[in-house]
């Protein structure tokens, strides 16, 4: 007996490496081939003032502003709240940004929703947070994924890849803090330091 099955996608990499704009584009393929798709991110995510949007940056003269964005529903729970979301919109498709910011709970819960379901799931989030450890739940998230596509930025230093998010304001012991080019860079593993 065949049963239908979902699938996971992830989207992953440091930060200004193209995560977002590489989930938007799958996200508008598949509303072009009439799907019906729901997007969510997690409430902590309110970046230029677009809470409920994910955003796509592009770097307009010395910084990053908004390029394109899609309307996303705000999730500021667990997996009950997701759970009754997915169940009252009844999407062919889920999309999630800025991943690493939701509890581990969510890799678990993607691996049940794609295996029970035929739900195609995309997933955009940073694999490594500034201290160059797995970053909140995306580990569990990688691991159950059909398909991984790591990106890489430029360096703000040297300009080679890099693939380390560097934290250079805001509290160096505060390890969650949403923020820009404000406060992170894309480094280099030979630019990359320990945030101090």
């Amino acid at each position: 007996m065949n049963k239908e099955c979902g699938s996971i996608t992830v989207f992953t990499g440091p930060m200004f490496s193209g995560k977002s704009k590489a989930l938007m584009a799958r996200l508008e393929t598949k509303q072009r081939a009439h799907k019906k798709v729901l997007i969510i991110k997690p409430a902590i995510d309110d970046r230029f003032g677009m809470a409920g949007q994910i955003v796509a940056k592009k770097k307009k003269a010395e910084k990053f502003e908004p390029d394109c964005s899609m309307p996303a529903h705000i999730i500021r729970g667990d997996d009950l709240e997701l759970r009754d979301l997915i169940l009252q919109e009844k999407p062919d498709v889920l999309g999630i940004d800025e991943a690493q910011f939701f509890g581990v709970w969510l890799g678990r819960t993607l691996y049940l929703w794609r295996n029970t379901t035929s739900l195609e799931i995309y997933v955009a989030g940073l694999d490594l947070d500034a201290w160059a450890k797995p970053f909140g739940g995306m580990p569990d998230i990688l691991a159950y994924a059909d398909e991984v596509h790591k990106f890489t930025a430029n360096c703000f230093k040297c300009g080679q890849d890099a693939r380390f998010t560097q934290k250079i304001g805001g509290s160096s012991e505060q390890k969650i803090q949403v923020g820009a080019e404000n406060l992170y860079e894309a480094r280099c593993g030979k630019c990359w330091t320990t945030p101090v």
